[in-house]
Parts: C-alpha cells; sequence; structure tokens
C-alpha cells in the first residue's frame, strides 16, 4: 500500500483499483433515477481505493451523451467529503471517473491530457479497474476534476470566479457556452448557457463577455490571453473539437488574482479526431477523417463561423497572436509528434492497460478493435482514426503551413549582472536573428500579468553593440524575484524562448537564473 501512497493517485503509468460497496442491490436504478432527475443527488456507499476504505462517500453518474439508463458502464462521479468533512485520498475528495466510450483505443484521454499538461493548467489522468458491489464493470479513465485542489495548486487561490463552458442543453444549431453576447445585457439570461462553480460571478462573466465581444483593445486585461492560445493550439493540433470550437463546451474559465479570466481544458474523451464537427463555415455538417489531417487552424480567421467564436475570433483578429498561436502549434508537433514522443507514450500505454481492456466485459468495441485503433480506423457508429495516421498526417499539413516555417531562432538568453542586487539596472539579453520585433515580458510577482519591454539592437539602452543580432532590454532591479520570456517574430512567424512561455519562463532570483 505504501507504493501506491508515494507514487500518486493519478501516476499516469498506473492502474489504480477502485471498488464501490453499495448497501442497494439496485444501486443501479437508483443512480440511473437520480441521473434522470438531474438533480445531482447522490447515493451513500462505501469506496475502497487501493485497497483503503472511506467510509459514507457520495456517488452518482456523470456525463451528457456518455451516461445512460440502458447502460451497464456508466461513468461516475464520486464526492469522498459528501457525508463526512474533510475526508479525502491524497488530498482528492472528488474522483471522476470516465468510461472510454467514443474512443475504441481507450487512450485519447489520458493522452491528450498528458501533453496538455505540458502547456497550460489541465488535469492529471490516469486508468482505473472499477469494482461495484465485487463486480468488474471495467476499465475507465481517472481524471483530476477541476475543483478547488486543482485551483490552489495552479493559481494558489480558490476564492475567485470559477465558470464551467457547458449549457443546461446542447443546442446542435445554436451558440451554447460560446462567449458570444448574443443572450443580451442581462446576466441572469446567461445562466442556461454556463455553470457557476463558484460561489458568484454572473456579472464578473458578463463583463468578461462584454469585454472580448465590444473592446478589443482591453481583452488582455480581463483573459489570459496566451492561456486562450495554448486551448486553441491544443484543439487544433490534436483535433478535439468536442470544445470550445464544436459545440462551445467543456472547458472552465478561472478569473486568476489579475483578474484575468483563464481558460482550462476539459473533457478529451474525444480527441484524436473521435469527433469532427466544428462551426466555421467550413466542414460545417462535418468533417473526414483526411480532412482532419488537413483542416485550417485559422478556420475562424480565414472563414466565417457560422455562430459567433469570439475566443477565436476575436484574438486572431491581432496578427501578434496569429503568430503566437502557431508558434505554439509548432511546439505541441515538435515536441510531440514528429520525434514520435506521443507514439512512445501510446504504445507504452497500449501495453499496461491490454489485460485490463481484455478483462473488460462491457466495454463499447472489441478487443480488435483496441488492438487495431492505435494504428488503424475502427468503424462503427462512426469512423474512429487511429491516432498514428491522424497525427502523422496533421504534423505533415501543420509542418508546412504559413506560420509554421521561418521563425525567428532566439538564443544564448543572459542576464547581466548575474547576481543582481536591489538598484541595479538590470540588462536582459537574447541572440535573435530572422526576427523583425523581440520583445521581453516580464513580471515581479506571479500574481500580476506579464508587462512587456521592446528589445532593441541598436547600441541603446543597455545594447552593447548596434547590429550585431544581439537584443537588449533593460529596467532596475528591485530585489524581488523576477520570471521573465521572450518572443521573437518576423513577417509570417514568430517564436518563444522557453518555447513553453508563458506557462514556463525564466527566473532570476537574485543569486541565479534558473528555468522552471
Amino acid at each position: 500500500m505504501m507504493l501506491f501512497a508515494q507514487e500518486g493517485f493519478y501516476s499516469t503509468d498506473t492502474i489504480r483499483d477502485i471498488r464501490i460497496t453499495f448497501a442497494q442491490s439496485n444501486w443501479d436504478e437508483i443512480l440511473d433515477s437520480l441521473y434522470v432527475a438531474g438533480d445531482k443527488e447522490r447515493m451513500h456507499a462505501t469506496l475502497f481505493i487501493d485497497g483503503i476504505q472511506y467510509d459514507s462517500v457520495g456517488v452518482r453518474y456523470k456525463g451528457y451523451s456518455s451516461a445512460s439508463v440502458d447502460r451497464v458502464k456508466n461513468p461516475f462521479n464520486i464526492k469522498l467529503n459528501y457525508l463526512i468533512e474533510g475526508q479525502d485520498h491524497q488530498g482528492i475528495d472528488k474522483i471522476k471517473l470516465s468510461n472510454v466510450i467514443q474512443d475504441p483505443s481507450f487512450l485519447r484521454e489520458v493522452l491528450s491530457y498528458e501533453i496538455a499538461r505540458k502547456y497550460m493548467p489541465a488535469s492529471e489522468s490516469n486508468f482505473a479497474n472499477v469494482y461495484v458491489n465485487d463486480t468488474l464493470l471495467g476499465l475507465y479513465s481517472n481524471v483530476e476534476a477541476v475543483n478547488n485542489e486543482f485551483l490552489e495548486k495552479h493559481f494558489t487561490t480558490t476564492e475567485n470566479v470559477l465558470v464551467k463552458g457547458n449549457p443546461e442543453t446542447v443546442d446542435l444549431y445554436g451558440e451554447n457556452s460560446n462567449l458570444s453576447q448574443t443572450p443580451g445585457m442581462d446576466s441572469l439570461a446567461y445562466t442556461s448557457l454556463y455553470s457557476m462553480q463558484s460561489d458568484y460571478g454572473w456579472t464578473a462573466l458578463y463583463n468578461f463577455i462584454d469585454t472580448l465581444n465590444n473592446h478589443e483593445a482591453d481583452i488582455d486585461k480581463v483573459l489570459n490571453v496566451d492561456q486562450a492560445l495554448w486551448l486553441h493550439a491544443l484543439n487544433y493540433t490534436l483535433i478535439n473539437f468536442d470544445s470550445y470550437v464544436g459545440y462551445a463546451q467543456n472547458y472552465y474559465l478561472y478569473q486568476d488574482k489579475a483578474g484575468r479570466f483563464n481558460p482550462i481544458i476539459w473533457d478529451l474523451n474525444m480527441s484524436l479526431g473521435s469527433f469532427r464537427l466544428t462551426d466555421a463555415s467550413v466542414y460545417f455538417d462535418g468533417f473526414s477523417i483526411e480532412q482532419a489531417k488537413t483542416l485550417d487552424p485559422l478556420s475562424h480567421y480565414n472563414e466565417f463561423s457560422v455562430f459567433p467564436r469570439p475566443l477565436l475570433r476575436k484574438l486572431f483578429n491581432t496578427s501578434r497572436y496569429r503568430k503566437m498561436y502557431l508558434a505554439h502549434i509548432r511546439t505541441i508537433v515538435q515536441e510531440n509528434i514528429s520525434n514520435q514522443v506521443y507514439l512512445t507514450r501510446a504504445e507504452t500505454l497500449h501495453q499496461l492497460i491490454d489485460e485490463s481492456v481484455q478483462n473488460d466485459a462491457n466495454k463499447f468495441y472489441t478487443y480488435e478493435d483496441f488492438q487495431n485503433n492505435l494504428y488503424g480506423t475502427i468503424s462503427d457508429f462512426i469512423d474512429y482514426p487511429g491516432i498514428v495516421d491522424l497525427m502523422e498526417g496533421r504534423a505533415a499539413y501543420l509542418s508546412t503551413s504559413l506560420g509554421f516555417l521561418g521563425p525567428p531562432d532566439i538564443e544564448n538568453v543572459s542576464v547581466f549582472p548575474e547576481a543582481p542586487v536591489s538598484n541595479d539596472m538590470l540588462v536582459i539579453t537574447a541572440q535573435a536573428s530572422n526576427a523583425s520585433e523581440v520583445i521581453l515580458f516580464y513580471r515581479t510577482s506571479p500574481d500580476i500579468i506579464f508587462e512587456e519591454l521592446l528589445m532593441n539592437d541598436e547600441g541603446i539602452g543597455g545594447d552593447s553593440i548596434g547590429g550585431d543580432g544581439i537584443f537588449s532590454s533593460q529596467f532596475l532591479f528591485q530585489g524581488r524575484d523576477v520570471d521573465y520570456y521572450i518572443y521573437a517574430e518576423n513577417a509570417s512567424a514568430g517564436a518563444f524562448s522557453p518555447r513553453r512561455a508563458a506557462y514556463e519562463y525564466f527566473t532570476i532570483e537574485g543569486l541565479s537564473l534558473i528555468h522552471i
């Protein structure tokens, strides 16, 4: 038991053993009735996680289309502190178990979250064999909830506004949680389109939507633009269209200490081409697997949106944001697909869960489908693309697209003095080639927005020699830690240092320069 406690509940390379015990033999009928009622009431149960017992937990089914009264293997939402205040497992008080529907490979959710966590706050996830009253229901994906524990870990606060972008009922021919101002000026008109997860926030949400739609110059004051660009880059690179892109759902917004809303990716079970609908004019009625490989990542800029998509279009109106977005796509492709890292991970996970998939009598596809879907298409109600076939084609297309090719090259980032003290004039330099503009982004606290300074190669403002390809910027060091990153662009492309900025950045701690 000590091994489980040490490695973490969501250790990706571990299959958890989760057992739910209900006192009632008709537990499924009761959970079905609670699900149909839609009031989110729960059944009491005893829970065992890797042999550790938790009493009086609350259990309900979860999901929109993944749960059904006619289904044996339904997804679960388990609340450990339902009746016993403070009860948790390794600090986790809510467990969300997805039933791996719409994914013959069983890999899409766990693999996609693993990629997403490199670039933005995203849930941890792994696999779990789930039993109810000692009967195996099957292999589930186990995904970290976006709740107080998640917010404390990524934002060091839990008291601000948290909104879930999921309408009460998805309108297949409507706007859903698309952040448009169509419902009007009354914040109460938005309550059926968004789920408020915090105790307050409707006014803040409306003000954010109003700024996003009507005051483009102020968007960066109310939105973490970089995190939104990473969200879009992940969705388009991984063809995760059961998201803001498709029916405008399956995301969270959290307002940080600087007052900006931060988009958080959610519900990746249909990533990697399992869901193929978009709200841009091209392929509005759906797109094929072959079309998915060559889908334009700027379709909401180059074409028109059937229904408003302001979180895409308003950002893409700005040339710099378009280049930053495409730079993020380049990073995702180069760090995960072109180098085959995604395939190594997929094959490792595939081998890990092989026996559990065989033992899952309630899975939605055959074991042969599982074996084949990593590489090849599986045809069922729809065609589920082979992950390798889709990603290789996607990477080949993106790698030759405008904004991907010809980026600036940023090297030899340095700080002078290396060990600054308060009131030193701090000079940050970077060697940049093929760049028409180089910008330093910096902040003196993680709770404030990065400021920007134009770096120059003109022999002024801390730059030693003009025209040598070394760009410089300077500011007064006040003795506090400084986080910073560098962005460079030319007429067609942009680049970051470090590449995963602004999720990763450099930090000056007075006596040292570290990269985190």
